[in-house]
């Protein structure tokens, strides 16, 4: 045996022994199935991935001004929720009255500032001022038409139960039958539920007529009130300078001195309360200058009253 049938090798299907690949087998000279000759492995090439192609470059712009900072976001708190059962001529009758207030004191603080002349300054303020004074004398109109009808139905759902407890009496003595009483009863149980239903709206418009203001909160009103009072303070010295005749200041003074009465009643119980936490405040840093309380008790203590004052406009 030579040449490559002496390397091949094959199992001999009658002896079981490994023969060189002949035509017989050498051991038992039986016949030799044909060897199959080993197939070549192909190996196929893994597929080339072309190199990503390089970024496109993109044309840098020209170097602007730096960008300005977004302010902080400052959260507002919406304004309560308003009832469904409050009438629209008493909404729009209350957002007028604070529209048209806004009106007349963006108007001092304009003419403060040099920004209008006298003649439209008078002009303008004359027809505000009016407005403002038609829209309260409606206010309080409405206020007392509502009070009115609010004591008439109560008086009226006051006689309804006293009239059910005495029908239910007679019945349960045998003075009104059945069939009577039930046609009664269910009468006045129909007119109480109905009066009772219009008590409850009605005490709501008149709770939001209370309201004036509503919309804006305390720390607002007082900004209004600071704005009228500088300007009030600050009338002697516009005619002294010449920018207000004394026929405007004493055409102007009482209507600004009855808004400064007007923002009183919004808030003058708030205005108190921080006036007394102040005069806390000053007494306690007295203390503790003459050395009566530590830095630490000062520190405390002042934290405390501040947070107070704070939540006094809040």
């Amino acid at each position: 045996m030579s040449g490559p049938e002496a390397k091949r090798r094959i199992t001999c299907p009658r002896c079981g022994k490994i023969a060189p690949a002949m035509t017989y087998c050498i051991y038992c000279g039986a016949r030799l199935p044909k060897a199959t000759p080993p197939q070549p492995v192909t190996v196929r090439p893994t597929p080339r991935i072309p190199p990503a192609p390089p970024p496109t470059s993109m044309p840098r712009r020209a170097p602007g001004p730096p960008r300005t900072p977004a302010p902080p976001t400052v959260k507002i708190s919406p304004p309560p929720a308003v009832p469904a059962q409050v009438k629209s001529d008493i909404l729009k009758l209350m957002s007028d009255i604070t529209k048209y207030h806004e009106r007349k004191i963006s108007l001092l603080d304009m003419f403060s500032s040099g920004g209008v002349s006298e003649r439209v300054f008078k002009k303008l303020y004359d027809e505000y001022a009016n407005k403002v004074e038609e829209l309260l004398g409606l206010h309080s109109r409405k206020l007392d038409e509502l009070k009115t009808e609010y004591e008439g139905k109560g008086k009226r759902l006051d006689d309804i139960k006293m009239t059910i407890e005495e029908l239910e009496v007679r019945h349960k003595i045998g003075e009104v039958g059945s069939q009577k009483f039930n046609e009664r009863i269910n009468m006045l149980r129909t007119e109480e539920t109905r009066l009772q239903n219009a008590l409850k709206e009605l005490k709501m418009n008149i709770d939001h007529l209370g309201r004036v203001f509503a919309e804006k909160s305390p720390r607002e009103i007082l900004d209004l009130d600071a704005k009228t009072r500088s300007f009030s303070d600050a009338l002697g010295k516009l005619v002294e300078e010449g920018k207000i005749s004394n026929e405007a200041l004493d055409k102007i003074r009482p209507d600004i001195e009855k808004t400064i009465g007007f923002f009183n009643s919004l808030i003058g119980e708030r205005k108190k309360k921080e006036g007394t936490l102040r005069e806390q405040l000053e007494t306690l840093q007295a203390r503790y200058r003459v050395s009566e309380i530590s830095i630490e008790e000062y520190e405390t203590k002042k934290r405390e009253l501040q947070e107070e004052i704070d939540k006094i406009w809040t």
